[in-house]
């Protein structure tokens, strides 16, 4: 046996949740990292800007040659750091170095610089990445003609290491606060989920056939059209208890009486001395434990019913096939008790959705009726309509009161005109009728004597 897989309510919800939290905190981390790395790149690139105009500011034209008068102040100034390597170099117009490094990161696609123009770029400088900002110096109003390149330049460690401390100084908080909010989510879950574990203590503490409704109060809301559902299975359930208890008792005193009046025949037979009296007491116990073996399988056939609902399965069948098959089987009783017996298939597509065996016991059950209760005729037809399909029952017997028509259905119910029956065959009809959705119908025969069943069948 397949064993059924089990899962908690309260780890799926706790579940759940996280997993929509662990994306939003990678989302937030990747957020907080490229946002403190742009803010600090900022700043550093201002202040490499500054750097870079504080040296052209030393750019000097004398007798048309470009010169650079740094201070030793100012010299230690552009070249001090920390943490990163400044390096600087100033161009003249003919492409000679005046200042600073001899080699410097080009600028990006090899692209001149403008005269009054700044461009910040990365770039690499022996093998370690770097950002230079570089300004094209006009030397118009000068005595020399033509741009002065300036370039100041830092690598990236402090920049970098800045970076990964501002994200830090986010994540963590944040991360710690992802921590607290599982917990409390845990815990939320937890307390929320604490009426489900009272409203199980409450069924469990529920004695066997307690069917009662389960109280409503102080269940949660979301809880309510759960527990609705339940109470109106308990209600259909208590009925279906109640309704089998009674026909439990029925089915006891029906079979009571025949085996009463067999042991009475019996007792009788012992006692009397002459054959005749001794064959007349078990000519009645013969009837008599034939009708018992008749109500007997009523009861299995309307056990096997209502065990059939569960287990139907319908498949697509010629509803004038089965009832002629029907009929055929029951053509040799008509005959013995002078009856005739037949079948017409009318006019239209005669097609369901059924059980042959449990369709052939329903229609059985008609006719068993028909020969018990009178009538010299019966006639069975099956036919088609744009609403569905149909068989219908004729007899000329004695027929159906209208008030009583409603309650030839409830088990163990008799005429009071007798025939001998068990008072099941019309409750077997009508459960094997709900069972294929059809319904079923008393009217009066032709001219107003015998009766007329018409099951109709639901389109197939």
């Amino acid at each position: 046996m397949r064993a059924v897989r089990q899962f908690s309510l309260r780890r799926q919800l706790i579940v759940r949740m996280l997993s929509i939290m662990m994306p939003l905190f990678v989302l937030l981390w990747v957020v907080a990292h490229f946002s403190s790395q742009y803010f600090i790149n900022a700043a550093f690139d201002r202040s490499l800007v500054r750097r870079t105009y504080a040296l052209a500011d030393q750019v000097q034209v004398l007798q048309g040659k470009v010169q650079v008068n740094l201070p030793k102040a100012a010299r230690e100034l552009l070249v001090f750091d920390q943490e990163d390597l400044l390096f600087h170099r100033v161009v003249d117009p003919a492409g000679q170095v005046v200042e600073g490094e001899r080699r410097m990161p080009s600028l990006p696609g090899g692209r001149p610089i403008k005269p009054g123009q700044l461009a910040l770029y990365d770039g690499i400088k022996e093998g370690e990445p770097v950002r230079v900002a570089a300004f094209g110096l006009s030397l118009a109003g000068t005595s020399a003609s033509g741009m002065v390149l300036v370039q100041v330049g830092e690598t990236l460690s402090r920049r970098t290491a800045l970076a990964q401390r501002a994200t830090l100084a986010i994540v963590i908080p944040m991360f710690l606060m992802a921590l607290a909010a599982a917990a409390a989510i845990a815990y939320g879950v937890g307390r929320g989920l604490a009426p489900v574990g009272r409203l199980r203590d409450r069924l469990s503490a529920r004695k066997d056939f307690d069917l009662s409704p389960v109280p409503l109060e102080g269940t949660p809301t979301e809880l309510r059209p759960f527990l609705d559902e339940i109470n109106s299975l308990l209600q259909r359930l208590a009925g279906a208890v109640e309704a089998q208890s009674r026909f439990v008792a029925d089915a006891a005193h029906q079979l009571r009486t025949p085996i009463a009046g067999i042991r009475a025949q019996a007792e009788a037979a012992l006692s009397v001395g002459d054959a005749d009296s001794a064959r007349h007491a078990l000519s009645h116990i013969a009837h008599a434990a034939q009708s018992m073996g008749d109500l007997v399988q009523k009861l299995l056939v309307l056990a096997r019913v209502d065990a059939a609902e569960n287990t139907l399965h319908l498949v697509r069948l010629d509803a004038a096939d089965v009832a002629r098959d029907g009929s055929r089987e029951w053509a040799l009783r008509a005959l013995d008790e002078r009856v005739e017996i037949g079948f017409e298939q009318e006019a239209g597509e005669a097609g369901l959705m059924g059980d042959a065996q449990l369709l052939k016991e329903m229609l059985g059950n008609l006719i068993d009726n028909a020969l018990r209760y009178g009538g010299t005729r019966i006639a069975v037809a099956a036919g088609g309509t744009d609403r569905g399909t149909y068989w219908r029952v004729t007899d000329n017997g004695p027929g159906i009161p209208e008030t009583q028509r409603d309650a030839v259905f409830a088990p163990f119910h008799r005429l009071s005109d007798g025939g001998g029956g068990a008072g099941l065959g019309l409750t077997i009809v009508q459960r094997i009728a709900q069972l294929h959705g059809a319904t079923v119908d008393l009217s009066d025969g032709p001219h107003g004597r015998g009766l007329v069943v018409t099951i109709r069948f639901p389109p197939a």
